[in-house]
């Protein structure tokens, strides 16, 4: 008959005669042990009865107890209340005299005030408020009076919030007043605060969870031990025993409805008031001294019962641990071999370095076919001897410490001597025959080869690199030579061209001089002379382009006042503009916008822009010059009404010789004066750029850094230039002045 595993091993473990004698002692112990819990448990059963019962006793004495006291209270308010009507004469001036005596027999606090109404609900006496008259028509206490007169008894009324007394919970007793003929006349009230009867209650010596209160027969609360103000307008389910029954006295169990906790209750009626004292003990507090005895008992049963289960625990362990132990490392043996065999990896084990065993992936890294002919074998045969010094201290380190080595790059020889590039990770290995060492190899060879190709292919691509920036760097010599080279020859030749062109220009102007009188003539030598203005002027451009370029053109920055510089730029071309009919505007005068700069090149800068902004204008259009403060710099911006620019004229605006498609036309210029002007500016650390769009003209704007404004005292005026012609024109023209004589 075939049996399944948990049956074969269960036969194998009752086989042994420990294993058996191990199990019957459990089998013992867990009853025993059962038994005793079983007979503990029937015991607390009959503790926490007695415990129970005990707490009801206890309560059913409280209420008992509270039940007299209650009534002797509610007694001597009663015959307060019959000597008050006996006093009541309808003279409210005159009633207040009774009732204070009558109130101060009473215990402090127990009375709030005292109300006489007339039977239509409306006050005509309040010791409270003597002159208020409250309509308490509504009110339940009030009814039940006017309900059942003509009978004469006392009733307590619901609780309210009282209407003279701030909203303050309180439960009138009162009695009705007869009146002539034998009608209704009103009730005479003596009204309580709820709090002066949960103070009483309070004052009685309960646990933290215990609760004491006065409840009418229609189930709401008079007062209440704790929780007094929650417990105010709430009524207990009519399945509470003294509401359904006429009994006395009597008690129960339930969960409290204002708090919500277990309690124990006992209550006891009032005599001749229909209230009820209820006292509720916590059942947690009433067990409490049990719920302590039976946590230390489990404790003790628990202790004694981790101690047995170790005892035969350890009983056991010590009766099958050896065959345990054996089959398990049997297990594992197999187990571990056959993982190793099957793993792609190399593995072998050694110990005092000889090889002990090798698997299949061992033996074909290393060449062998057979184990026998690498087993016993020293280690250090198959490892190449630039490695042996490293090998010996790896196996020092893992002898000393007994912990896993980092892995390490080496080379093995095989067997038929070639050699391998092999990863070695080595850790120790412990069995029965001591203290061994687990080798785990993995063939790098081509891991090897592939790393060497990249570091050769990084190799020349850096000697690549590098060649091909010693070209760039040749290059950008060469260029700059260059570059050096045409500032030099544009530089020379236009000190060559410059020479004999101040000669020309300066007979030009005597030659002018000599035909005043000759109109045709002159006209002509005007036009040589404007000729030879302008090749002078792009000279004079190309020079000081090729000076900034080469790195000669130096600058000297000082404080310049914008405004007269400008009115000075504008004073210059105001001719130009008039003669096409141009409209030029000035920014306000305000002399202390100045900046840092160098006050003849900033003026070349300006004048090169108005000089664009005229020429490129239509006709009767304005030019407009205005200043904006920028922060740390001036703004000077030339506003213009021409054709305007695009995109792509803007980024082509600032290159040499560039002028935009214009060099066959009508206007003048060289394309060199935007260029040369923001070098300018650069050169004294300002910015210069354009706003520009396709039939809304330009705006051509220059940023300098501020400066500090000059004290105007100390100002000097500059003298006034002569501007009829160029230094050289000045000169050749003195010359003749003193050579010929005057007309």
């Amino acid at each position: 008959m075939l049996s399944t595993p948990v049956e074969r091993r269960w036969r194998a473990v009752l086989s042994r005669p420990g294993a058996l004698l191990g199990s019957l002692l459990l089998l013992f112990a867990l009853a025993g042990a059962g038994a005793l819990w079983l007979q503990a448990e029937r015991s607390r059963d009959v503790q926490r009865e007695e415990a129970l019962l005990r707490a009801e006793q206890r309560a059913e004495q409280l209420a008992a107890a509270i039940a007299v006291q209650a009534g002797d209270l509610l007694g001597s308010i009663d015959a307060a209340l019959l000597e008050l009507r006996e006093a009541w004469d309808g003279d409210a001036a005159g009633f207040g005299t009774t009732v204070g005596p009558l109130v101060a027999v009473l215990p402090s606090g127990a009375v709030s005030h005292v109300a006489v109404a007339e039977a239509d609900g409306r006050t005509v006496y309040s010791s409270r408020a003597p002159s208020a008259r409250v309509d308490v028509s509504d009110r339940e206490h009030f009814q039940v009076q006017q309900r059942r007169w003509p009978e004469d008894r006392l009733h307590i009324g619901l609780p309210v919030q009282s209407r003279l007394g701030g909203g303050r919970w309180v439960t009138t007793l009162n009695r009705p007043l007869p009146a002539e003929g034998g009608r209704f006349g009103g009730t005479v009230n003596v009204i309580v605060p709820t709090d002066y009867f949960a103070a009483q209650l309070s004052a009685l010596q309960l646990d933290a969870h215990d609760i004491v209160a006065l409840v009418r027969a229609d189930g709401s609360f008079i007062a209440r031990s704790r929780d007094n103000e929650r417990a105010m307008g709430v009524r207990l389910p009519a399945s509470r025993p003294f509401l359904q029954s006429r009994e006395r006295s009597g008690r129960f169990r339930a969960t409290a409805e204002v708090d919500g906790v277990q309690r124990l209750f006992a209550w006891q009626r009032v005599s001749d008031t229909g209230l009820v004292a209820v006292v509720g003990l916590a059942e947690e507090d009433a067990l409490a001294p049990l719920m302590a005895g039976r946590q230390r008992e489990r404790t003790v049963l628990g202790v004694l019962l981790a101690v047995g289960a170790l005892a035969l625990l350890a009983i056991g362990v010590l009766l099958w641990q050896a065959d345990r132990r054996q089959r398990a490392l049997e297990r594992g043996e197999r187990r571990y071999r056959a993982l190793v065999d099957s793993a792609p990896v190399a593995i072998f084990v050694t110990r005092h370095s000889r090889f002990v065993y090798l698997n299949p992936a061992a033996l074909a890294l290393l060449g062998a076919e057979r184990p026998e002919q690498l087993i016993g074998r020293p280690v250090l045969e198959r490892i190449h001897p630039d490695c042996h010094d490293a090998v010996r201290e790896r196996r020092k380190r893992l002898l000393e410490d007994v912990e896993p080595v980092p892995p390490n790059a080496e080379r093995y020889l095989r067997l038929d001597g070639s050699e391998v590039d092999v990863e070695v990770t080595a850790s120790p290995y412990i069995d029965a025959d001591g203290l061994g060492t687990q080798v785990v190899l993995r063939d790098i060879g081509e891991q090897l080869r592939a790393s060497r190709a990249q570091e050769r292919l990084a190799q020349e691509l850096e000697h690549r690199v590098a060649e091909r920036t010693a070209d760039l760097a040749a290059a950008r010599d060469e260029a700059e030579r260059a570059n050096r080279a045409k500032s030099e020859f544009l530089s020379r030749m236009s000190h060559e061209l410059r020479t004999p062109l101040n000669a020309i220009l300066g007979f030009g102007q005597l030659l002018e001089q000599a035909l005043a009188e000759r109109t045709g003539e002159r006209a002509q030598v005007r036009q040589v002379l404007g000729a030879g203005q302008h090749l002078l002027t792009l000279i004079n451009e190309v020079l000081d382009l090729a000076r900034v370029e080469a790195g000669h053109l130096a600058v000297s920055t000082e404080p310049v006042a914008l405004q007269a510089l400008v009115a000075d730029c504008m004073d210059l071309l105001r001719p130009q503009a008039q003669a096409r009919g141009l409209s030029l505007s000035l920014p306000a005068a305000d002399d202390r916008r100045q900046v840092r700069a160098d006050r003849t090149r900033l003026k070349q800068v300006l004048i090169n822009l108005l000089g664009n902004a005229i020429k490129y204008n239509r006709r009767g259009g304005s030019v407009a010059v205005r200043i904006e403060d920028r922060g740390e710099a001036w703004r000077v911006r030339v506003d213009d009404s021409g054709p305007g620019l695009d995109a792509a004229q803007c980024a082509r605006l600032f290159v040499p010789f560039e002028r935009l498609g214009v060099a066959d036309g009508a206007v003048e210029g060289t394309g060199i004066g935007l260029a040369l002007s923001r070098r300018l500016v650069e050169l004294m650390h300002g910015t210069i750029g354009v706003f520009s769009e396709p039939g809304q003209g330009s705006s051509f704007w220059v940023d300098l850094p501020k400066a500090e404004p000059r004290c105007p005292s100390r100002r000097r005026r500059r003298p006034r230039r002569w501007r009829q012609a160029p230094t050289t024109a000045r000169r050749w023209a003195c010359c003749a002045s003193r050579t010929t004589r005057p007309t």
